[in-house]
């Protein structure tokens, strides 16, 4: 006989339904809210399986962020191969590296779990803030504070090009962190698939409009 979706759930070991909830919760609610009763009742286990698996909330948080990671890099793995890799302009690199953070943070399922646990991380900083900057931040703003200084050239001061990838990578956030403030006000945004895609387009456009512009501002300023 076929098993319903709730016992093939329960089938699964406890530890991989812990960390499949776990990683839910804690990117939908923030560390905070997400307590480990509740993500114990969505995993169908008992409250002591947390500390006998992760030793505590603060160790299932970072696994959580290492199962979101590995499903990230599956999902990118899985993705077609788009073919021999063309040297492109800066702006054009530029371009889908922020259109890819803001699907990656907006989209739902399994592929978005990481950029908007990260995304949670950085606006309700936690304990393992420090590790996870390490692990999973740094890398992140250094590809685009390399990015951003192809674009903007080498001339622009360094704590301009750091305000301006704060400034890109705001954007990204706040959309994702801010969904429910725009149903309210301007339900003409939408997070469909199309409306996503539209939203990461203006990103990239206001971001790389904004980006030229200082660098004009800043050439026009080097010359007077």
């Amino acid at each position: 006989m076929t098993q319903d979706k709730g016992n093939e759930r329960e089938s699964e070991p406890a530890r991989a339904r812990i960390l499949q909830a776990a990683v839910q919760l804690f990117a939908d609610e923030g560390y905070k809210l997400a307590s480990v009763r509740r993500i114990c009742e969505a995993a169908h286990v008992n409250v002591a399986m947390v500390n006998y698996y992760f030793h505590g909330k603060e160790e299932l948080y970072l696994a959580a962020f290492d199962h979101a990671r590995a499903l990230a890099r599956a999902s990118a793995a899985a993705a077609p191969d788009a073919g021999p890799v063309v040297a492109m302009a800066p702006v054009e690199q530029l371009r889908l590296a922020i259109e890819a953070m803001v699907c990656d943070m907006l989209r739902p399922g399994a592929a978005s779990l990481f950029s908007r646990l990260v995304a949670r991380e950085l606006i309700e900083p936690t304990a393992a803030i420090h590790l996870l900057a390490e692990r999973d931040v740094r890398a992140h703003h250094a590809l685009f504070t390399g990015l951003i200084r192809g674009v903007v050239g080498e001339a622009m001061p360094d704590d301009v090009v750091q305000k301006c990838v704060f400034s890109v990578i705001g954007q990204a956030v706040f959309y994702a962190r801010s969904r429910i403030v725009h149903e309210l006000v301007a339900p003409e945004i939408t997070y469909d698939e199309a409306g996503t895609a539209s939203i990461a387009r203006h990103v990239a456009a206001f971001s790389l409009a904004a980006l030229d512009g200082l660098r004009r501002l800043h050439v026009a300023q080097e010359l007077a």
